[in-house]
């Protein structure tokens, strides 16, 4: 806040009838405040326009030299003169690109903060985080858009990427431009009359300057108030098409399933090399020392070959617990209701399972209504301190929802980077949605709803 505006404040503050009444002294302050605000709005304001003009006088005359002189006929002239001024458009247009992902973001996020002190705006804008970047299996990483072979590099082209690609800094640039083809001039005039009268009286025309200082006065009060109905339509989150929400959805779902997929792929790495490969390397050297024992010694290579056996069960059981989290057997054999009843069995509290499907769903969404499923047991088991939980499952109006509900203690939230959002997004994928109940003190409720045809 200004000076002038915290001194306007106190004294209507102080309840003093000659500011709130329109007293003599209101108008000089309205005038001082006037002109600070289209001072502000100036600075705010003039950078793409100087850069455009900057640039567009410097490419015309530079463009021009090239015909300068020239005594060809007039249709060649003309056409001369055409090229050249799409020449310089083109120079001004990309001076003005480059310049746009620098400022735009600083000049808007400047531009909300007044708009917010002198007019009560309040603008809640979103811009793009910087994705985290992931390790696949082929030891290259992965920042949501491309592969590289450092971590380093992933971080910076993922950082460019958020910054650069996007749309709300777009959207500030559309602001940037607007403003100062609207906002800009018209705030401008009071300074250039006081700039314009002071220019007149030092010229000796006292007269000539004295009016255009009192008119630049008299218009100080209004000339910012333009800042008001462009700064409502222009300043604020970007106005989504349903096709770009749509598009904006997939790439988050997207980015989503590829840090899935890595974590996945390092989880059956890992289980593979530290569990099942292990093993076989045991049993191999366990056959081959009952090799050299089965004659000096057969006693003992009965006693390693069971050892070997019992090695090759527990082998086998944790390849089967690999592939159940893959595509767990009871999903594609018995459908998501079984399957659904198969979690409840192994959850850490006690589940009830109720269902009101008729028939099987497609194998895509059944997979992924039964992962969703997965992720909210095994939240109620780490984090909601229930006892208890009950999952609905019901079909209607084309539509399969999942509704798990416990009795623990509430406060759950799609927090972003929480299995809540990745349940989401993943449902959003098909078109679903997500709805979470879950005041403080429980109980919580969380209802996956994805549209879809039964078999």
């Amino acid at each position: 806040m200004s000076g002038a505006d915290r001194v306007v404040a106190a004294e209507r503050g102080a309840g003093m009838g000659r500011f709130a009444d329109g007293g003599p002294l209101l108008w000089p302050f309205e005038a001082v405040r006037g002109l600070y605000r289209s001072a502000v709005l100036v600075g705010l304001t003039f950078l793409q326009v100087a850069v455009g003009v900057g640039v567009g006088l410097g490419g015309a005359r530079v463009v021009s030299s090239f015909s300068d002189g020239s005594s060809a006929p007039l249709v060649l002239r003309l056409l001369a003169d055409a090229g050249e001024a799409l020449l310089a458009v083109v120079w001004v247009a990309a001076a003005m690109w480059i310049v746009h992902p620098l400022t735009s973001r600083t000049l808007a996020r400047a531009a909300r903060r007044v708009a917010g002190r002198w007019l009560g705006l309040r603008f809640e804008v979103e811009y793009r985080t910087v994705p985290q970047v992931t390790r696949m299996s082929t030891r290259y990483w992965w920042d949501g858009h491309e592969y590289h072979k450092s971590e380093r590099e992933a971080r910076r082209r993922a950082g460019m990427h958020a910054r650069f690609h996007d749309p709300q800094l777009h959207w500030d640039g559309v602001w940037v431009l607007v403003a100062g083809l609207t906002v800009m001039p018209v705030a401008a005039l009071p300074l250039l009359g006081l700039a314009g009268g002071a220019a007149l009286v030092a010229a000796g025309h006292p007269g000539s300057g004295a009016a255009l200082v009192a008119a630049g006065l008299v218009a100080a009060p209004f000339a910012w108030r333009v800042f008001g109905p462009v700064a409502a339509r222009f300043l604020g989150p970007i106005p989504r098409s349903r096709l770009g929400r749509r598009i904006a959805e997939l790439e988050a779902v997207r980015a989503d399933m590829t840090q899935t997929q890595a974590a996945e792929l390092e989880r059956i790495e890992r289980g593979l090399h530290d569990g099942t490969q292990a093993r076989l390397v045991a049993m191999g050297m366990s056959m081959q020392a009952a090799e050299r024992l089965v004659e000096a010694d057969p006693a003992a290579a009965k006693e390693i070959l069971a050892a070997a056996r019992a090695s090759s069960f527990a082998a086998l059981d944790e390849l089967r617990s690999l592939v159940r989290g893959i595509n767990p057997p009871v999903l594609t054999e018995r459908g998501l209701v079984d399957a659904v009843r198969a979690l409840a069995l192994d959850a850490p509290v006690e589940v009830s399972v109720h269902s009101a499907v008729p028939a099987r769903p497609e194998r895509p969404v059944e997979a992924a209504v039964y992962f969703a499923v997965a992720e909210l047991l095994a939240n109620v088991g780490k984090h909601a301190r229930a006892t208890r939980a009950t999952i609905d499952l019901g079909y209607s109006d084309r539509t399969l929802t999942a509704s798990v509900t416990d009795d623990g203690r509430g406060g759950a939230a799609a927090r972003e980077g929480s299995g809540l959002d990745g349940i989401k997004r993943r449902a959003a994928a098909f078109g679903g949605r997500l709805e979470i109940d879950s005041p403080a003190g429980g109980p919580t409720r969380v209802t996956v709803a994805v549209p879809c045809d039964l078999s």
